[in-house]
């Protein structure tokens, strides 16, 4: 009896352009200000990108555009998760003691712990060009930088298949 091997040679993996962008506002008005200079209509998801971590669960939000015309998905997720964390303090409650507020930091991609927002845009066609986007993006007086990243190097890429 013949032994068949069939190998999975047309594998493919998701083909998307990864801008990261440096930004200190809340993530409705960079959806805001996005859609007034890109020509987006980026909508908040009813449900926000989930995580669990040993210690807590990490909500981030994400924002989303079907383009029909151009065949362009575009995602805006936000990079890190901050909430403030109850310390158990038996000891020490005396007329001296003073009780500090600790914070958790959890990001999407570690890789880029600086980076305050992505803007994945998955796309069809291959004349896609994600440079005038950048360009549009630094003209944001708001936006403090902006630039490609190579998801394919990323260690932590899954994070960013959210369908």
């Amino acid at each position: 009896m013949a032994i068949q091997k069939l190998i999975l040679d047309t594998f493919e993996e998701d083909d998307y352009e990864l801008i990261a962008i440096h930004c200190s506002l809340a993530s409705y008005r960079l959806a805001f200000l996005l859609n007034k200079y890109l020509g987006l209509r980026l909508v908040r998801k009813k449900e926000d990108i989930n995580f669990e971590y040993s210690d807590l669960e990490a909500s981030f939000p994400l924002y989303q555009y079907s383009d029909r015309f151009q065949y362009n998905t575009y995602n805006l997720l936000g990079n890190k998760f901050r909430t403030k964390i109850e310390l158990d303090q038996m000891g020490a409650q005396g007329l001296f003691s003073v009780q500090e507020d600790n914070y958790a930091t959890r990001y999407l991609i570690p890789e880029f712990k600086n980076v305050d927002y992505f803007l994945k845009i998955e796309t069809e066609t291959s004349q896609f060009s994600n440079k005038s986007i950048v360009t549009k993006l630094l003209n944001i007086s708001q936006i403090i930088t902006a630039y490609t990243v190579e998801y394919t190097q990323l260690k932590s890429k899954n994070n960013l298949i959210f369908e």
